[in-house]
C-alpha cells in the first residue's frame, strides 16, 4: 500500500476534484465509504454516489472548524523566501510570497495493480486505523474532521481511496504534522515516514502484499507540477526522470569528479555546486543540475534545478564521491572544474555532429519543407495506414507516434522531421515539429475523419505505428560502431559473468549493481528515440529504484579501485555517442548481457523482500527484450570503415591508469 501525501488550502476544491470525472473521466461509482463522524458521512451523502449538493455540503462541513474560528495554518517556503529575496523582495512582501496555506491534509492510499482490489468494509477499516496512528483521530484531542472517497482505480489499474482532512481541530486547535516517534521519544517523526511506517504495519495486519520501500529504500516521485509541465510542452515524462538518469550515466561513466562535471555540462545540462559547509565556505559539499532554461524554467524564465539527493538517494554527491579517484590531483582538478561550472552557468554546447552540415538550418524553411510533402502524402492516402507507410517510406522524412498518456497502443498524434542529414538541431538529432503546429489538416484528428475508421482499418493503422514507433537507423546519418561495439560486448560480457557468478542474494552489494546498469541502459537510450528509448528508459527506471538504497556514506575514493565492468559500458555509449557512433548498434551488441544481469538483479531485488522493484525490472526487462530480439547487428555493421577513411573514425576508449591499490579489502560483491 502506498501512501502519497500533499497540502492544500481549498477543500472544496479538493473534494470537487475526487467526486469529478477526473483529468480524463477515468473516476466512476464516487462515493464515501469512511469518515470522521456520522455528521460527516452523511453530509457526503452516506455512501451513495456523490453529487453537487454533496460536494457543497461536504466541503463545508469539513472545513466549519476553520471557518468558525478563523484558525490559520500556515508553512514558510524558505525556497520561495530566497527567490523573492533574489528578486529584490524584503520584509513582509518576501514572507507573505513565501507564506503557504496548508489547512487541507490530503493522502492517497494505493495497492499496486496485480494486487487486485478491496471491498469498501476492507477499505473503511484500513482508513480507521491509518489516521488513528496519523495523530487525526487522537482521544486526547479534539476531533479532526477527514471523509474517505473512493472513485475507481487508479490508470494503471490499482485500486486506492482518497482522504480529505481539514488541519483545524473542532477546538480551533492544528493537528500537529511531527509527532514523537513511537519508538524513540527523543525525536519526532513527519507525517511522510510515519505513514510509510504505518502503512508497512497495516499491510501485514490485512494480509496484504508488504511491500519494501519506505525508509531504507525510498523511491523519489514526481511532482504534479512537473507532470503539467511535461503534459504543456509535449515532453514523454517530467524532467525530474530524464536528469536523474543523465546524472547516473555520467556518475558511472566517470573515474574521477572534474570528469564528471564536464560530462554532465557535456550533455547539455547545468550544474551548481552547492557549498553548506560553514567553517570552509569554498567547498563544495552537493550540487543540483537543470535543464536550459530554454527546456524547462519556472515563472520568471530561470532554469528549474534540482539537488543530486532529490534525484536519487545513491546520486548525493557524498555518495558519488566513493567511486572517483580522491587524491591531491584529482581534488584540484575538482576544484577548478567546479569554479569553471559556476563562473559559465550555461552548459557547454554539445559537439556538432560529424560529416555533412545541414542543408536547411532555418526552421521555417524545415516547417515548409514538412508540409510540402505531408500534404500531397495525405491527400493521396486512401486509409490511415496508407499515410504512415507512404510517409515512412519517403526519403527525407521520420515520423513518430504520440500516444496517449498512459497508454502504450492508442496513438493520439504524431510528429514528424526531416532527416538528420538535412535538417538537425544542436545535438545532430532529428528536429520533431508536431503535425498540428505544421497545419491543422494534417492533425491526426483531421485526417482520421477523412478516412475510414472500420475494425480492420483500424488494426491495419496500429500495425504502421508499430513500425513507425522504432528508431530508424540510417547510413547517411549515422556511423558504424566499429571496434566501440566489440569493446562495449567485452565488458558487457565480463559484467554477465560477474553478476552470474555471485551466489549470496542478500548481498547489499546488488543495489549497486542495480545502479551500475542503470547508468548503462540510460546512457544506451540518451541517443535513441521511439519505443527504443521508451523501453530502455523505463528499463533504467526500475533499475535505479533499486539502487537508492539508504545507508551510511563511505569515505571519498573507497570504491575507486573496484570499477565495475558495466560502467565502461556506460563510458562505451557515452564516447560512442560524441564520436557519432550509432548507439542503436552499440546497444545492439550488449544487449544479451545487460538483459541477463538485470533479471539476475531481480531475482536479488525479490529474495531480499523487495517484490515490486523485482516486478517492475522483470517486466521493463521482457519489453526491451522483445523489442530487440528480432534486430540483430548484420556483420556489415560492426566492420570499421576502410583503411583511407581510419583516420576520422573512433577507436576504443582508452583507459587511464589507475593507481595501485594498498589492500584487497573491501573488493567484494560487484566491486571487480
Amino acid at each position: 500500500m502506498i501512501p502519497a501525501i500533499s497540502s492544500g488550502a481549498r477543500m472544496y476544491g479538493l473534494v470537487s476534484y475526487l467526486a469529478g470525472p477526473g483529468k480524463a473521466n477515468e473516476h466512476e461509482n464516487q462515493h464515501v465509504l469512511a469518515a470522521s463522524s456520522s455528521e460527516v458521512f452523511y453530509a457526503g451523502g452516506a455512501g451513495a454516489v456523490l453529487d453537487a449538493e454533496h460536494v457543497h455540503n461536504l466541503a463545508a462541513t469539513l472545513d466549519e472548524a476553520r471557518v468558525v474560528f478563523g484558525a490559520e495554518v500556515v508553512r514558510r517556503d524558505n525556497r520561495k523566501l530566497a527567490a523573492a529575496r533574489e528578486r529584490g523582495l524584503g520584509g513582509r512582501a518576501a514572507l507573505a510570497e513565501a507564506s503557504i496555506d496548508e489547512n487541507v491534509w490530503h493522502c492517497s492510499l494505493s495497492l499496486p495493480p496485480e494486487a487486485g482490489a478491496l471491498d469498501d468494509a476492507q477499505w473503511s477499516s484500513i482508513v480507521h486505523e491509518f489516521m488513528e496512528e496519523m495523530g487525526f483521530d487522537d482521544p486526547d484531542h479534539a476531533q479532526a474532521r477527514w471523509v474517505a472517497i473512493r472513485h475507481g482505480v487508479t490508470k494503471n489499474g490499482g485500486d486506492h481511496v482518497h482522504i480529505a482532512a481539514s488541519r483545524v481541530r473542532d477546538d480551533g486547535s492544528v493537528v500537529q504534522l511531527f509527532r514523537p516517534h513511537p519508538e524513540r521519544s527523543d525525536r519526532k517523526e513527519g507525517d511522510w515516514p510515519r505513514a510509510q511506517r504505518v502503512c508497512r504495519a497495516l499491510e501485514a495486519k490485512h494480509g496484504l502484499e508488504v511491500l519494501s520501500g519506505g525508509r531504507d529504500m525510498p523511491t523519489r516521485g514526481t511532482a504534479h507540477a512537473q507532470s503539467a509541465h511535461a503534459d504543456k510542452a509535449g515532453r514523454p515524462e517530467a524532467p525530474s526522470a530524464e536528469l536523474a538518469r543523465r546524472v547516473r550515466a555520467a556518475a558511472v561513466a566517470s573515474e574521477s569528479e572534474a570528469e564528471f562535471v564536464r560530462l554532465v555540462r557535456a550533455d547539455g545540462l547545468i550544474i551548481r555546486p552547492a557549498h553548506y559547509d560553514k567553517t570552509d565556505p569554498k567547498a563544495v559539499t552537493g550540487f543540483s543540475v537543470g535543464l536550459p532554461a530554454s527546456e524547462y524554467a519556472n515563472r520568471h524564465g530561470k532554469p528549474i534545478m534540482h539537488g543530486g539527493k532529490k534525484l536519487g538517494e545513491d546520486l548525493s554527491l557524498p555518495r558519488l564521491r566513493e567511486r572517483w579517484i580522491d587524491d591531491k590531483n584529482a581534488r584540484a582538478d575538482a576544484r577548478s572544474a567546479w569554479e569553471h561550472a559556476s563562473r559559465n552557468a550555461a552548459p557547454s554546447p554539445p559537439p556538432p555532429p560529424r560529416g555533412e552540415q545541414p542543408v536547411i538550418a532555418q526552421l521555417a524553411a524545415v516547417d515548409d519543407r514538412l508540409r510540402s510533402i505531408l500534404r500531397p502524402l495525405a491527400q493521396s492516402s486512401a486509409t490511415e495506414a496508407d499515410y504512415v507507410r507512404a510517409v515512412r517510406a519517403h526519403r527525407d522524412v521520420l515520423i513518430r507516434p504520440r500516444f496517449a498518456r498512459g497508454s502504450t497502443t492508442e496513438v493520439t498524434g504524431y510528429s514528424v522531421a526531416l532527416r538528420p542529414s538535412l535538417a538537425a538541431d544542436s545535438d545532430g538529432k532529428p528536429a520533431w515539429r508536431s503535425a498540428g503546429y505544421l497545419a491543422d489538416e494534417l492533425k491526426l484528428s483531421s485526417l482520421r475523419q477523412r478516412w475510414p475508421g472500420g475494425t480492420d482499418h483500424q488494426k491495419l493503422a496500429a500495425a504502421a505505428w508499430r513500425r513507425a514507433d522504432v528508431t530508424p537507423v540510417h547510413a547517411a546519418d549515422s556511423r558504424p560502431a566499429g571496434p566501440r561495439a566489440a569493446a562495449a560486448a567485452e565488458a558487457a560480457n565480463r559484467w554477465e559473468r560477474r553478476v552470474n557468478s555471485v551466489s549470496d542474494r542478500t548481498s547489499k552489494s546488488w543495489h549497486t549493481a542495480a545502479g551500475d546498469t542503470a547508468a548503462a541502459v540510460g546512457a544506451a537510450a540518451r541517443h535513441m528515440g521511439g519505443a527504443d528509448a521508451r523501453d530502455l528508459n523505463r528499463l533504467a527506471d526500475a533499475l535505479s529504484g533499486a539502487a537508492s538504497e539508504r545507508r551510511s556514506t563511505g569515505a571519498a575514493g573507497s570504491r575507486a579501485q573496484t570499477r565495475s565492468a558495466v560502467a565502461r559500458v556506460a563510458a562505451t555509449m557515452i564516447a560512442g555517442a560524441s564520436n557519432g557512433d550509432d548507439t542503436t548498434l552499440l546497444w545492439m551488441a550488449v544487449t544479451r548481457q545487460m538483459i541477463a544481469a538485470s533479471r539476475a538483479i531481480a531475482e536479488a531485488m525479490a529474495a531480499q523482500g523487495h517484490l515490486r522493484q523485482a516486478r517492475r525490472i522483470r517486466a521493463a526487462s521482457a519489453a526491451v527484450d522483445r523489442r530487440f530480439a528480432d534486430r540483430a547487428p548484420s556483420p556489415a555493421a560492426n566492420r570499421t570503415r576502410p583503411a583511407a577513411r581510419r583516420q576520422v573514425s573512433a577507436g576504443p576508449p582508452i583507459e587511464r591508469p589507475r593507481p595501485t591499490p594498498r589492500s584487497n579489502e573491501g573488493r567484494r560483491g560487484f566491486e571487480r
